[in-house]
């Protein structure tokens, strides 16, 4: 189908303006540009924290879902920002996690992470693993049941909630419930058709990803690492029940269909949803693209099935 209709008068707003050719032009944009309308959702509150992490303390944000919590605590998910592990932050997806604790009723812990090139691979992803095994072990704290957990990310959030998933299996921890992973980087190795085809014009170009790729790889070596291209590792079994969203004119809709078809193979439990007209960062338009919050709708509507 075309390009939805709200997103492409987006894209075209977009056209009007100059590319950010460096990270740092990027990240000054994302704090100088006007906020993206919001969808307005009732929750019941908001409370910033901080985590220990393997080499800093980590700001987070956690978001609970309106009324009396159940007798062991909330559902919690734990949340992974993208922005192609070099931008983004909590503000950055203030609305989308509101949006997934108001719909899916569960508790919903946003996390940030050192970014790269500051922070290249694998610090990002230590990160990540820190905090979620922080909030299993706190929980009680969280006013959250630590038997009902999931992760969840979009873009490199994705690929760092996958992450955790990998290595909560072979490391250990409380093995999470589910992963909503909403158009996920899943392999920085393979130039698939959709990178060919929707590399310009879609809102994450081809350009951005060779910024956002040699920022995080900093060694080439790693670039196939199943810790940064889960895609390509060989043991994607025993893995959480998994619900991937792509973009049908994504530049990585290839690589997560292919994921979801991967951890079938595996021997997982995975759904697949393929977003027909959008575009890349999707989640973070439903005040202004419905079909974009119908999407987001019905993941937060699996993740409450999942962690029911």
């Amino acid at each position: 189908m075309p390009v939805d209709p709200y997103i492409q008068a987006m894209l075209q707003q977009m056209a009007a303006y100059p590319f950010p050719t460096s990270i740092q032009e990027m990240r000054s944009a994302g704090a100088s540009s006007a906020a993206m309308p919001v969808r307005p959702v009732s929750i019941g509150g908001t409370r910033d924290l901080t985590l220990p992490g393997p080499a800093s303390q980590l700001p987070a944000r956690l978001y609970t879902p309106a009324g009396e919590a159940p007798a062991s605590g909330w559902p919690l998910t734990v949340f992974f920002h993208g922005g192609g592990f070099a931008v983004g932050n909590i503000a950055s997806h203030d609305s989308l996690c509101r949006e997934l604790c108001a719909a899916s009723g569960s508790a919903v812990l946003s996390v940030e992470y050192r970014l790269a090139p500051e922070a290249p691979f694998p610090a990002p992803g230590d990160d990540c693993y820190a905090a979620y095994l922080w909030a299993a072990e706190h929980a009680a704290e969280l006013n959250a049941d630590p038997a009902r957990l999931a992760v969840a990310g979009d873009s490199a959030g994705g690929n760092l909630a996958i992450v955790v998933t990998l290595r909560v299996r072979d490391e250990g921890g409380p093995v999470p419930r589910a992963q909503l992973l909403i158009y996920p980087s899943v392999d920085f190795v393979t130039q698939t058709d959709s990178r060919r085809t929707n590399g310009k014009g879609y809102f994450l170009t081809e350009d951005m990803m060779r910024m956002f790729g040699e920022a995080y790889i900093s060694d080439p070596a790693h670039a196939a690492h199943p810790h940064a291209s889960p895609l390509l590792s060989a043991e994607l079994h025993g893995l959480p029940p998994a619900l991937v969203l792509t973009a049908e004119f994504d530049p990585l809709r290839d690589e997560g269909e292919a994921y979801h078809q991967a951890l079938l193979k595996a021997g997982n439990r995975a759904e697949y949803l393929s977003g027909p007209g959008m575009v890349h960062g999707y989640a973070n338009m439903t005040g202004f693209v419905p079909a974009a919050a119908v999407l987001v709708d019905q993941g937060a509507a699996w993740l409450k099935k999942e962690l029911a």
